[in-house]
């Protein structure tokens, strides 16, 4: 069983199918790391206009409200990261151990893909655990894809990705 694992969430249901796995490939006395990822002012700025910043007035009025957006992000990936901790420290009807005991939680900055492979290997992860949304083809391709990204930088971690059932 691996000892120190890194799992990721977003907080959608779809992100919590991964955590049934983690009882099943984690030691109870190993510690895991449970990471969400948000976004940095300078990304949304970014996002919002070529060249990353505006001019005149509704500059400042455009990064205060993009700062309220981080900050909600913030406090929603805390309430995610509160809830998945509860979830793994229960014990577990299906496995003979009382929960893990060693549950942290981490809220990432910056581009989940990237966040995501700097934290693991800073924290020296000997696994990676995170769901798949399971879009293929030109989905993929417009979206883009953290596991993917995570999979294909991520090198000497293994990584157990799960997809959902379609039902």
């Amino acid at each position: 069983m691996y000892q120190r694992a890194l799992v990721t969430t977003d907080g959608s249901e779809l992100s919590l199918v991964v955590f049934p796995h983690v009882r099943h490939v984690v030691d109870p006395a190993g510690t895991i790391i449970v990471v969400e990822v948000v976004d940095t002012v300078a990304r949304l700025l970014a996002r919002t206009t070529p060249a990353g910043f505006e001019y005149g007035t509704s500059a400042g009025f455009k990064s205060q409200m993009i700062e309220q957006m981080v900050e909600s992000q913030r406090t929603a990936a805390t309430e995610h990261l509160e809830r998945a901790q509860a979830a793994l420290t229960q014990a577990s009807d299906t496995l003979a151990h009382d929960g893990f005991r060693n549950v942290e939680t981490l809220i990432l900055s910056g581009l989940p893909g990237d966040a995501i492979v700097q934290a693991a290997k800073e924290r020296d992860c000997d696994i990676v655990l995170m769901a798949t949304h399971g879009r293929s083809g030109l989905r993929r391709a417009v979206i883009g894809s953290v596991a993917d990204h995570v999979l294909r930088h991520l090198d000497g971690i293994p990584i157990l990705l799960v997809r959902p059932s379609e039902g």
